[in-house]
């Protein structure tokens, strides 16, 4: 006799466990996006907030090298305003090896002997100006001074010659005097005096200008130029060299602000008696800063430094 066999029940998930199921995988894939979303958002802040603080610390670190230079009894200072500064900056210096008919040389940057007695930032170049140490006759410091020369050629000289900085000045050995490492017969205007001597102290100068100013993208950064007489155009286009800050304004919030004092602390807008510059950098975000989740806002910092100036009253 044949008996009929119950069917077997096939396995599986019902409705209702299928819709819990995605229920559950919904709360969990929103909680892992809402946290993605979080952790980026954290991440472009504390971008936006280490890229301005940089450019703060760029300007920071640049400017006061440059300011420390100035000598304002001087006449270093152009010209001066609470948005930009215009002055004879101070790249290089070097000792007189040789005074040739009114061309001054100048000791090779490397010397066997170890002794720092050329330095520069940049290679001295036609339009520069320099100072040069004229110790003059007399023996007194009556008539000692700091000749000004603006420089008219600059010619590379190597060995052992009487043009560049030959072995019988004292200053080199004849290992100095390679191609590589040659010494610079500058021509000058007005000509050298024949009362330098040879140990003279030479510092060369560049008329640079600093500003904040608006860019193309409509945001404000701090820029810059350098001049040289004779060159076309004298000076070049202003460059940007760090930002974006604060946007310029007359109430002294700008993004990067001069202001100027005299030996007594007051302010002063005469060139000359200018003993201390205060420098205020303001830096602004690109971007809207949420690091809590609270809120955006755009970041802001700032950083105050203050110079004194060489040769000051």
């Amino acid at each position: 006799m044949l008996t009929a066999r119950a069917p077997t029940r096939r396995a599986g998930f019902t409705l209702v466990e299928l819709i819990i199921t995605m229920v559950l995988v919904s709360f969990v894939a929103g909680a892992i996006v809402k946290l993605l979303l979080r952790q980026e958002r954290f991440y472009n802040s504390t971008t936006d907030l280490i890229q301005t603080r940089q450019q703060i610390r760029q300007a920071a670190a640049m400017l006061p090298s440059d300011f420390r230079g100035i000598s304002s009894i001087g006449g270093d200072i152009y010209a001066m305003s609470d948005s930009s500064l215009e002055f004879r900056s101070v790249f290089g210096s070097s000792i007189v090896c040789v005074n040739t008919g009114g061309k001054l040389s100048t000791v090779p940057r490397a010397i066997a002997k170890g002794s720092a007695m050329t330095n520069w930032s940049t290679l001295p170049s036609v339009g520069d100006s320099l100072l040069v140490y004229n110790d003059s006759t007399g023996v007194s410091s009556a008539d000692d001074v700091w000749a000004r020369h603006q420089i008219t050629a600059v010619t590379a000289v190597t060995g052992n010659v009487a043009t560049g900085c030959p072995t019988s000045s004292g200053l080199t050995q004849a290992a100095d005097l390679t191609a590589s490492n040659p010494s610079y017969q500058l021509t000058l205007s007005p000509a050298a005096s024949s009362k330098i001597i040879v140990g003279s102290g030479m510092r060369f100068f560049r008329r640079v200008h600093y500003s904040v100013y608006q860019a193309a993208d409509a945001r404000w950064y701090l820029g810059y130029f350098d001049c040289k007489t004779g060159r076309v155009p004298v000076c070049n286009a202003l460059q940007p060299l760090a930002g974006p800050f604060q946007p310029y304004a007359v109430n002294g919030t700008s993004g990067v602000q001069f202001a100027y004092y005299d030996s007594t602390g007051a302010v002063t807008a005469n060139r000359s008696l200018v003993a201390r510059i205060s420098l205020v950098v303001r830096g602004q975000g690109t971007g809207q800063l949420n690091l809590t989740g609270d809120g955006a806002t755009t970041f802001r910092d700032s950083l105050r430094i203050e110079v004194g100036l060489r040769n000051r009253k």
